[in-house]
């Protein structure tokens, strides 16, 4: 059983292209997981902005991302997906480099939030493309595990990056940012080489950059059921940090070896979660995962006990895999042939109208009920009870492959 699972699961590694999305993920996620975790605390803790502040910067850069990844997505379809592939790495990395010089400079803390607010908004392309590129070059039937293993290599790196993201704080903050910019560039290096337009690819002088398939009722019911997901699994990242941070009152250090427990989990459980998960039905997986999700999150109110946080870790990363490689799976099965950016793009435009209010709500009522973990927690478990009624309710639609009706927003 295990070795067909196995074999099974690592069998889209023969493909070129889930090999280089694969180690471009690896690479990129060890440097930006690094910038992702250690912002919000070096905002709070080195320059005293507010919790709730930071989640509203985090807010306003998934809020800028909204238009990125419509007209991002549509882009990909128009000129091509190795265009965007090649010309976002550099300007992620000039970010970095701005990011970093202001830090070890101490220079005006508005400079760093502006360029951060660029951040999502690049990032997001980004994600379209190599959510393209898989779809592209995958068959339906080894979708699932093609974006698993991009999932394991992505989260290969997010075992490093905190982990050393924690030490690089304590040389100097800035190499929290130099580091990365580095990393960017080896990714840029290897998709010029390796990405390419498909053979059959034509440009598309007519197709109008802001197309949004309204006209796919399906489409637009599973997206939203997905996205009302991320209200509960938002909580992760920004949230989770400063409250582990200032409540739990752990270090830097230990923060990253807990996000390095999260990136081993993935590595080793992705594709046993997957076998056993096969014959599930993509609404009952997702359920079940925002469920698992919920209850993670709320037993964070027992104990503050780094062991007792590494196995909750533990529960909150197998909420993670079985969720989020059947979320893309689902959008490629219904997106039309020649339309994969626009539906990836509508998709991701959906969730970041969703995502970013999770730090937000989370943010606050950790500065709201800070101490009263009691409080902070119920109303994220009573979110999830919610999300995974609805999810069983209404998301029993088999997603079926139609061309749907665009509409020039």
């Amino acid at each position: 059983m295990g070795k067909f699972s196995v074999r099974r699961g690592l069998g889209p590694l023969v493909n070129t292209y889930v090999r280089v999305v694969s180690i471009t993920q690896l690479i990129r996620t060890l440097g930006r997981s690094v910038v992702w975790i250690f912002v919000p605390i070096y905002l709070s803790e080195v320059r005293g902005v507010p919790f709730f502040d930071v989640g509203l910067i985090f807010f306003a850069t998934a809020m800028l991302s909204l238009p990125f990844s419509l007209y991002g997505g549509n882009l990909i379809d128009k000129v091509g997906r190795r265009f965007a592939a090649i010309i976002t790495p550099p300007m992620m990395a000039v970010i970095l480099l701005i990011e970093g010089i202001v830090v070890a400079r101490n220079l005006s803390i508005i400079i760093l939030i502006a360029t951060f607010l660029l951040f999502e908004p690049i990032a997001s392309i980004q994600g379209i493309v190599d959510n393209v590129i898989i779809t592209e070059e995958t068959p339906e039937s080894q979708r699932n595990d093609a974006f698993s293993i991009i999932r394991i290599a992505a989260n290969i790196g997010f075992s490093f990056g905190p982990a050393i993201g924690g030490f690089l704080s304590y040389i100097n903050f800035s190499l929290v940012f130099f580091i990365p910019m580095f990393i960017t560039i080896i990714e840029w290096f290897i998709f010029v080489k390796y990405i390419r337009n498909r053979k059959q690819f034509t440009v598309s002088q007519e197709r109008r950059l802001t197309e949004f398939p309204t006209g796919d009722r399906l489409f637009l019911i599973i997206s939203l059921i997905i996205a009302s997901s991320f209200f509960v699994a938002g909580q992760w990242g920004t949230t989770l940090t400063l409250f582990w941070s200032s409540v739990d009152h752990i270090t830097n250090r230990e923060i990253g070896l807990l996000y390095t427990v999260n990136g081993i989990i993935v590595v080793l459980f992705q594709v046993p979660i997957n076998w056993l998960f096969v014959k599930v039905r993509d609404h009952i997986r997702i359920a079940a995962g925002v469920m698992i999700y919920s209850i993670s999150f709320f037993l964070l109110i027992f104990s503050n006990n780094f062991l007792f946080l590494v196995s909750d870790v533990i529960l909150i990363t197998m909420a993670e895999n079985i969720i989020s490689p059947v979320i893309y799976t689902v959008i490629g099965k219904m997106a039309p042939e020649g339309k994969k950016g626009q539906y990836f793009g509508a998709f991701q435009l959906i969730v970041s109208f969703i995502q970013p209010i999770a730090p937000v709500m989370g943010t606050f009522l950790l500065g709201r009920f800070q101490g009263e973990d009691l409080f902070m927690w119920t109303p994220i478990l009573v979110i999830g009870i919610v999300v995974t009624i609805l999810t069983l309710k209404f998301g029993a639609v088999k997603p079926v492959k139609a061309v749907a009706e665009e509409t020039p927003l």
